[in-house]
C-alpha cells in the first residue's frame, strides 16, 4: 500500500477528487492521458464479466514512478511535548504498477519501497517500509478451472488505542508489517440447464513482524461451494462453507455452514429469498451445532441503484448484512451494515480495508465506460499517476487468537462539482471475542480486542486554476473499551496542501499538517509538520 493503512495523503501530487472532476466533466471522445473516453452508455456490464479485454484495447501496461518528499516536523516520534524531538525526514518512494489482462492470465497490482532517512541521525532510525498488493489468475481450463493467487505486504496498526500516525514519517511502536500469501484454485461454470456453480478453495498464510508484543503467525483454509438457478420465477440456491483457522501452537478454530435457499423473482428488479441450514463450530475449548434460518432480498430499482440485505439466525444470535449504493454522473453514495463473526487472519486477508478507491471510481464510471477492461485500465493508471492510496479511513484490524463478533456500519459519499469536490466517510465497529458456543469472552491482550471504534474523514478540494489544486482534509477516530474496560483514545488530524504538474510526467506538492492524540492508556501528543515534494512517472 505504500503508506500507513487507511489514510488519505493529500500531500501527494494530484488526488482522487480533483481527478474525478476532470473525468466526470469530460465529454465523450475527450483525451485524458493515454485514454479516450467512449460515448456514454446506459448499460452496465454484467456482474462477474470476464477480464478479457475487448478488441482493439491495450489491456496490459506497467507504470514506474518515484516520489521524493521532505517533511519538517516538531515531534517526529509523537512523544509528549516535554520530550518532543524535531527532525527533517527525507522519504524516497520508488514504485511499480502492473496491469496485465490476457485471454487466460491476469496480473494486477502495485509494489512500493518507501525509504525514510532522518536528520539529525540520532533522532530516529532510518527505515524501509516495503509494500505490495498483487493479484493474478490463470485459466488452466478455459471457462472451467482457474487458479488465483495474491501477495499483500502492508503496514498495519496493532492497537486502536495506540498512535495511528498520518504518514510513515512518524515511526511508531504501534505499527507492524503484515505479509500475506493466498492461493485459490476454483471451478466455475454454467450447465446446459442454466445452473451456475462454483467450487473454491482459499489457502491463506499471514506472517507478522515488528508487532509490539509476541504474536503468532497464522494459516487458514476454506472450502466453499455455490450452485444456483435464477432463470425462472421460482429458483433455488445451495451453498456450503468450511473454514479452518490455525495459529501457532493452538488448536484450530473451525466453522462449517450448509444452506438451501428458495428464490422468488418478483420482477427483473426484485428477488426475495428464504434460507434454512445447519452449522457446526469448534473453538479451542468449546463447540456448538445449530439450525440456521433467515430471509433476504436483492433490489435494483434503477440501473444506478443497488440495495441488498439478509437476516439469519446463527449460533451467536442475529446475523445480518445490508448494503446500498447509488451513483450519478457527479456523485456516489454507499451505506453498509453488518453483524457477523470473523477472525484476525480473515480480516487481514480482506485488506485493503476501508473505502476502496478503485471500487469507488469504478462505481462512478461504470455507466460512462462500459468495457470493464478499458475502465479498469483507466482507473489503475489514474490512481498510479496521482499517487493515491488504495483505501481511506477504516477501523484497525484487531489481533486476537479468538473468534470476534463484529457489528459495523459505514457510509461514504463523493460529490463532484465544476471546481469543488467533497468526500465524506464515517464508520462504526464494535468487536467482542466470543467462544464457538457464542458466549462472550474477556479480552486476552492488554491492548484490547473488546472495543468500539468510531471515526470519519472529510476531504474538500478546490481547483484554483486549471493546473493548481487546493486540498483540505480532516480525519478523526475514537476507541473505547467495552464494559467493564475504561480505556479510551481520541486522535485526529487536519491537513492542507497545494499540488500542480510541472511537466507531463512530473508533479509538485506542498502542504502542512497537525495531528493530536488524547488517551488514558497511551501517551498524549501533538505534532505540527510541513512537507514539500515531487513525483515523477516513467513511461
Amino acid at each position: 500500500m505504500g503508506r500507513t493503512r487507511g489514510r488519505w495523503w493529500p500531500g501527494q501530487p494530484g488526488h482522487l477528487l480533483a481527478g474525478c472532476i476532470a473525468l466526470a466533466a469530460a465529454p465523450a471522445g475527450a483525451q485524458l492521458g493515454n485514454f479516450t473516453l467512449p460515448a456514454a452508455s446506459m448499460t452496465a456490464p454484467a456482474v462477474g464479466a470476464p477480464l478479457t479485454p475487448s478488441a482493439g484495447a491495450q489491456p496490459s501496461f506497467w507504470t514506474a514512478s518515484i516520489g521524493v518528499r521532505e517533511t519538517l516536523t516538531d515531534n517526529v516520534n509523537l512523544t509528549p511535548s516535554g520530550s518532543a524531538d524535531g527532525a527533517l525526514v527525507t522519504e524516497i518512494t520508488p514504485s511499480l504498477a502492473v496491469n496485465h489482462r490476457g485471454s487466460r492470465t491476469n496480473l494486477v497490482g502495485t509494489i512500493a519501497l518507501p525509504v525514510l532517512v532522518y536528520a539529525p541521525g540520532g533522532v530516529a532510525s532510518d527505515r524501509v517500509y516495503p509494500s505490495a498488493n498483487l493479484v493474478g489468475d490463470v485459466a488452466l481450463v478455459q471457462n472451467l478451472l482457474f487458479v488465483e493467487a495474491a501477495v499483500s505486504v502492508t503496514q498495519q496498526f496493532f492497537s486502536p488505542f495506540g498512535a495511528q500516525p498520518a504518514s510513515l514519517t512518524n515511526p511508531s511502536q504501534n505499527r507492524y508489517r503484515s505479509d500475506l500469501f493466498r492461493v485459490s484454485p476454483y471451478i466455475k461454470g454454467v450447465t446446459q440447464a442454466n445452473t451456475s456453480y462454483e467450487l473454491r478453495n482459499d489457502n491463506v498464510w499471514s506472517n507478522l513482524s515488528g508487532a509490539p508484543i509476541s504474536t503468532s503467525n497464522s494459516y487458514y483454509t476454506s472450502f466453499s461451494g455455490l450452485a444456483s438457478n435464477t432463470q425462472t420465477t421460482l429458483g433455488w440456491q445451495g451453498s456450503f462453507n468450511y473454514t479452518d483457522v490455525r495459529f501457532n501452537n493452538q488448536s484450530p478454530i473451525t466453522t462449517q455452514v450448509y444452506r438451501v435457499s428458495p428464490l422468488y423473482t418478483v420482477n427483473p428488479q426484485l428477488r426475495l429469498s428464504v434460507s434454512g441450514g445447519y452449522e457446526e463450530n469448534q473453538g479451542t475449548v468449546t463447540s456448538s451445532s445449530n439450525v440456521t434460518y433467515g430471509a433476504g432480498f436483492v433490489w435494483h430499482p434503477t440501473p444506478r441503484t443497488n440495495v441488498a440485505g439478509d437476516y439469519e439466525h446463527r449460533f451467536f444470535g442475529s446475523s445480518y448484512q445490508f448494503s446500498f449504493d447509488h451513483t450519478t454522473p457527479l456523485s456516489a453514495w454507499e451505506v453498509s451494515l453488518n453483524r457477523t463473526i470473523t477472525t484476525y487472519p480473515q480480516q487481514i486477508a480482506a485488506v485493503p480495508g476501508g473505502v476502496n478507491v478503485a471500487a469507488f471510481l469504478n462505481n462512478l464510471f461504470v455507466l460512462r465506460i462500459p468495457d470493464p477492461a478499458e475502465r479498469q485500465s483507466l482507473i489503475d493508471q489514474f490512481i498510479q499517476n496521482r499517487g493515491l492510496p488504495s483505501s481511506l479511513s477504516s477501523p484497525v484490524n484487531l489481533y486476537a487468537e479468538q473468534i470476534l463478533l463484529q457489528q459495523s456500519a459505514s457510509a461514504t459519499a463523493t460529490l463532484i462539482g465544476a471546481r469543488n469536490t467533497v468526500h465524506m466517510t464515517v464508520y462504526y465497529q464494535k468487536s467482542e471475542p466470543i467462544t464457538a458456543a457464542g458466549t462472550p469472552l474477556p479480552a486476552l491482550l492488554i491492548t484490547g480486542n473488546d472495543t468500539t471504534q468510531t471515526g470519519g474523514a472529510i476531504v474538500w478540494t478546490h481547483q484554483l486554476t486549471p493546473s493548481l489544486v487546493l486540498s483540505a482534509a480532516a480525519d478523526g477516530n475514537r476507541t473505547v473499551g467495552n464494559a467493564p474496560s475504561g480505556g479510551s483514545t481520541k486522535q485526529g488530524m487536519v491537513r492542507v496542501g497545494l499540488s500542480r504538474p510541472i511537466s507531463p510526467l512530473t508533479s509538485a506538492f506542498v502542504g502542512a499538517r497537525y495531528q493530536t492524540l488524547q488517551s488514558n492508556v497511551s501517551a498524549d501528543y501533538t505534532e505540527t509538520a510541513a512537507f514539500v515534494g515531487l513525483n515523477h512517472t516513467f513511461r
